[in-house]
């Protein structure tokens, strides 16, 4: 469900940084130096510390030991940052605040200018609260599984490197949907409605419908259109044909080599993702803000 309104404060913050990226210690130090002048016990997780080459002075804690050691995680990024963040969280439930160092970005809210004014009522327990739906995606070849990992944003399954188009037959709860010859395929969660998909022509989703998107990339028909299923099913995508090697990735984060005959299973993962929004703040208005939307013709 998203936008749930919340009361209930925060007592510990676990802060999370982009991943191999030291230009965002200045932003880190700043929020260190804001929560710590508000009497905040706070942390740095131990990967981020390694990768900025700093600790800032701050007792270190893996995602592992974070359920115990937390109750907020306050990523400093853009979504790749919150999505490798809501990975590692999402059996935990911990919830994720982010704060934009990104580029568009839909689901880091605040910019690090924004902290000292919008921080403080999500610390004392005023902000929705967003639930996420996460597809858990296995890998089977020659009947055994090689692979299962979690996306966030969707399951892509393409043709890798090379030029030539792959051929996906795909099922949903066993019933045959179609053969198709393209760059590839990608399934999508609502919160990657607004990612790759959208890009490919496909739908945004409301995070609130429980729905999953197939949509194909520069498909060899111009029948073929984004379809849009309950979040209830069970995907099937096996690789019958490809020239060259194609691949499996899970938001963008790892690249599997496929091979003819391997079948993906998609299904809606048992965990979700935990955002943080502000109060005020709804879906739409997001929208008009990383999109440029008009409020009405004529309007910048």
């Amino acid at each position: 469900m998203y936008a749930t309104p919340m009361t209930q404060p925060f007592q510990r913050v676990l802060l999370v940084s982009k991943y191999h990226d030291p230009s965002v210690l200045p932003g880190l130090r700043q929020l260190r130096d804001f929560l710590l002048a508000r009497d905040m016990p706070t942390f740095l997780e131990s990967q981020s510390a390694a990768d900025i080459g700093d600790r800032l002075g701050l007792p270190l804690l893996s995602f592992a030991e974070a359920d115990a050691g937390s109750d907020l995680v306050i990523a400093l990024g853009g979504d790749g940052t919150l999505l490798g963040t809501a990975r590692q969280t999402a059996q935990s439930g911990i919830p994720i605040l982010g704060i934009n160092q990104g580029r568009l970005g839909f689901l880091a809210d605040l910019s690090i200018n924004q902290i000292s004014e919008a921080l403080p009522p999500i610390l004392e327990g005023h902000y929705q609260q967003d639930l996420r739906s996460i597809l858990h995606a296995e890998l089977w070849r020659s009947e055994e599984r090689v692979h299962t990992g979690l996306a966030i944003n969707e399951v892509f399954i393409h043709k890798g490197g090379g030029e030539s188009m792959i051929e996906l037959r795909v099922q949903i709860d066993g019933r045959f949907v179609y053969t198709q010859r393209a760059d590839g395929l990608i399934i999508a969660t609502p919160t990657g409605s607004t990612a790759y998909a959208m890009s490919a022509g496909g739908p945004i989703l409301t995070p609130t419908l429980a729905a999953l998107l197939l949509v194909l990339i520069c498909p060899h028909t111009l029948t073929a259109r984004p379809l849009a299923v309950a979040d209830s099913v069970e995907i099937v995508a096996r690789l019958t044909a490809s020239r060259q090697p194609a691949a499996l990735s899970l938001d963008s984060h790892c690249s599997l080599p496929l091979e003819i005959g391997d079948e993906i299973v998609i299904r809606r993962a048992s965990c979700a993702a935990r955002f943080i929004h502000p109060e005020e703040e709804n879906f739409f208005q997001i929208l008009r803000g990383k999109l440029h939307w008009a409020d009405s013709p004529g309007t910048g």
